[in-house]
């Protein structure tokens, strides 16, 4: 039986330039429905540092989803969804166009294409749909019996978790990972690397870029691109002959 080709991408920074998660949170802390001081005061001090160039662009990320999903936690489902709403409406053409030209290449010559993020799925599956993707797994959040958000996530930002996912699409879909491709920006795409034959990283973290490098098998198959401006670099990660450093 012939297996197909698929094409996985991860969501915030690979394909959509910041995070859905903190537009969310931004945009429930503009309107008082969690309180401003949670950003100001938890998650402002980590910002400004990677702003400033100081802290990693993870540990704000991580702790900025820490916090989102403590003070989630009593809202009810339609306030979540109205906001999620706006949000995809106010963010959906603001991508990366070296992956939004990945998917369409993708789309275009019959691949599947599945996202996979950490964000929550009352925000990737919007996001995915409006970009034709034939499935989306991301993290889930459980809401009690009067649609209240309970606190609990099963999530999917880590490398165990899309390691599972892609495994499972592999399995429901007969795919071919060899001849796939996965596209990501952080440490928690590397397992979706590994699996398959051509992976992209896109504006790479230190973390992730450090790891690839030094997995020989990951740094002679891996292609980076970086995209700044109006230009795409894109190179193999073999060829890699420049110095790279955490600042």
């Amino acid at each position: 039986m012939k297996r197909d080709k698929a094409a996985f991408f991860d969501i915030d920074g690979t394909l959509f330039r910041n995070s859905l998660l903190i537009e969310h949170f931004l945009l429930l802390t503009a309107d008082g429905i969690i309180p401003e001081s949670a950003w100001s005061q938890e998650i402002g001090p980590l910002f400004e540092k990677y702003q400033n160039r100081l802290g990693a662009y993870e540990d704000y990320l991580d702790k900025a989803s820490l916090v989102y999903q403590q003070k989630l936690v009593g809202i009810d489902k339609d306030t979540i969804n109205k906001y999620s709403d706006i949000v995809i409406e106010k963010n959906k053409n603001k991508v990366y166009m070296t992956t939004k030209k990945a998917v369409d290449f993708h789309k275009n010559n019959g691949y599947k294409i599945f996202f996979i993020s950490g964000s929550p799925e009352f925000l990737v599956n919007q996001f995915a749909h409006i970009y034709g993707a034939d499935e989306s797994i991301a993290t889930k959040y459980e809401f009690d019996a009067d649609d209240k958000f309970t606190g609990k996530v099963r999530p999917m930002w880590d490398g165990r978790s899309k390691l599972g996912a892609v495994m499972d699409l592999t399995k429901r879909y007969n795919l071919d990972l060899d001849s796939s491709y996965a596209y990501g920006d952080t440490n928690g795409d590397i397992t979706m690397f590994q699996l398959v034959g051509n992976p992209h990283a896109i504006n790479p973290s230190y973390e992730l870029i450090d790891k690839l490098f030094m997995d020989e098998d990951l740094k002679a198959k891996t292609v980076i691109d970086i995209e700044r401006k109006d230009v795409n670099y894109s190179f193999h990660l073999s060829d890699l002959n420049v110095i790279f450093k955490k600042f």
